[in-house]
Parts: structure tokens; sequence; C-alpha cells
């Protein structure tokens, strides 16, 4: 069912495409239809990609405002979450948005990858190239890295054949730095912009090992995806810099903290009796 409602879809998509450009008369069509496909995925998640990204990047432009929280209830977790709750409430915030792109980016990501991998075990792909890549279906599936190493690399030609498939693993670490620096760096040091930096060069080494064993084809629509996500996060920016700057100064003026108990009504004070003291006594 997934196949179906995946794979399918890309892969008439993708054949539709080449032979539109093959009649064209376009050459290197299959790596165009790649990047023509691409596009129109990214055309069709738009608005939900626009919104998540938005709330990202307020998320990241309170988190000075939730590092003050920390530290004024310090290990009081369920006052914590109460007050970054209603941070999140009155900055218009939705914690979850910016975990969307993802949700819907990495579905699409695995329906290119398994059809691609029907495209190239039909043979569609096998030595079709683009631009500078001179095989679509290059590394080949469930080969790893044996290609590549041990050095020189044991494709035909060595380094001078081997070089146009570095390119790819190399332009998409860039790009996959580069957007999410964009959509974490807010000006602003936080522990948390710490940490994901650290997880975003993390998984960009790990994105890198996959390009290097995936086919190219899969590798075009990753790397046209990260910069087409790039000219979108730019926007985001652009539209939610000034905004940003107003949400944050509102929710530091709202000086939000978490409902306390009341305080029970101090006691009447009490009352003092003053001795009266009696008429002296006539001699």
């Amino acid at each position: 069912m997934l196949h179906t409602i995946f794979v399918e879809p890309l892969v008439f998509l993708m054949t539709y495409s080449n032979d539109l450009f093959t009649v064209l008369h376009v050459p290197d069509s299959w790596g165009w239809a790649i990047i023509l496909v691409t596009i129109i995925l990214r055309l069709i998640t738009l608005p939900l990609t626009f919104s998540s990204m938005k709330s990202m990047r307020r998320m990241q432009q309170l988190q000075p405002e939730i590092e003050k929280l920390k530290k004024k209830f310090g290990k009081d977790q369920q006052k914590m979450m109460q007050a970054q709750q209603e941070l999140y409430k009155q900055a218009g915030v939705n914690p979850l948005g910016g975990c969307l792109p993802m949700l819907v980016q990495w579905p699409i990501l695995f329906g290119f990858y398994y059809a691609v991998r029907d495209l190239a075990t039909g043979g569609l792909l096998t030595q079709v190239g683009w631009w500078f890549i001179p095989d679509l279906s290059f590394p080949r599936i469930g080969g790893g890295l044996k290609w590549l190493y041990p050095f020189p690399p044991s494709i035909p030609g060595g380094w001078s054949a081997a070089w146009p498939y570095l390119i790819m693993p190399v332009l998409l670490v860039v790009s996959q730095i580069l957007l999410q620096w964009m959509t974490t760096n807010t000006g602003q040091q936080s522990s948390q912009n710490k940490m994901m930096n650290q997880m975003m060069w993390l998984m960009s080494l790990m994105f890198a090992y996959f390009t290097l064993t995936w086919p190219s084809a899969l590798s075009l629509y990753w790397v046209t995806s990260n910069f087409l996500g790039i000219g979108q996060q730019y926007f985001v920016n652009k539209a939610t810099e000034q905004m940003g700057s107003l949400v944050v100064a509102n929710a530091a003026a709202s000086n939000v903290s978490a409902p306390s108990a009341p305080t029970p009504p101090s006691p009447p004070p009490k009352q003092i009796k003053k001795k009266v003291k009696g008429t002296p006594k006539r001699k």
C-alpha cells in the first residue's frame, strides 16, 4: 500500500517528465525530470512548509525567554512547563509546528529512494547522465562504499572517474549546514541552539555517507530540495525578523509565570487589652 501511495506516483511523474523533456529535445532529460518533480513537490508542500518554518523560527527567537524561566523556576518542572506553555500561548507559537517539515520530507525522501531503485533496476537510469554526473544509477544500491574504498577507487578510471560522484555529497553537506544554520541562527546564544548546532554537524556527516552509498539520482533530488529550502527559509527569516522581535518583546513584557497556590489570608491582629489603672484610694 505504501508503495502505491508514495512510490508509484513518483515513478509516474519522473517518467512523464522525462518523456516531455525528450519530446522537447532537452539533453540529460532524466536529470531535469528529477529536478522538475522536486520543484513540484516543494510547491505542493509550500503552505505547510512556510507555516512550519515560521513556527520553528519563532521558537528559536523565544529561547532567551525560556532560559529566563529555567533560572526562575529551577528544579520545579511542573511550574516550568506551565510557564513555558503560557509563554508559547502569549507568543502564538505551536511547539510542535517546527516538526512538520521533517514529517513531510522523510516520507518523500524514502519514496524517492524506492522510486529511483525501481527505475535503476529497470535499466532506465543505467548509463544515463546529467551535467557532470556520468551515471545517475551509480553508486549501485547495496554496494556500500566498495566502489570508493580502499583507495584508490576500484571503479574503472580511478579518481578521474570517481570525482563526479564526490561532488554531490559535498553539495549536500554544504546545503544541509547552511539550511540548518538559517533555521536556528537568531543571533542569540542558548543551550538549545548549541545542542542543535552539534546535531547539525553529526546529521550532515551521516547524510554525506548516505549520498556515497545511494544512486546519484537520489542525491540530485536531495541537493535540489535543500537549495529550494534555503530560498524558502530566506524569505521566512525576512518575514519573521520584525515580527519575531515584537513577539519576544511582548512575551518579555507579559512577565509570564506559572500559577501559584493562593496565599492563605493572614489572621486578624490580636487586640491588646490595656490595663486600666484604678482610681487611687483617698486617705
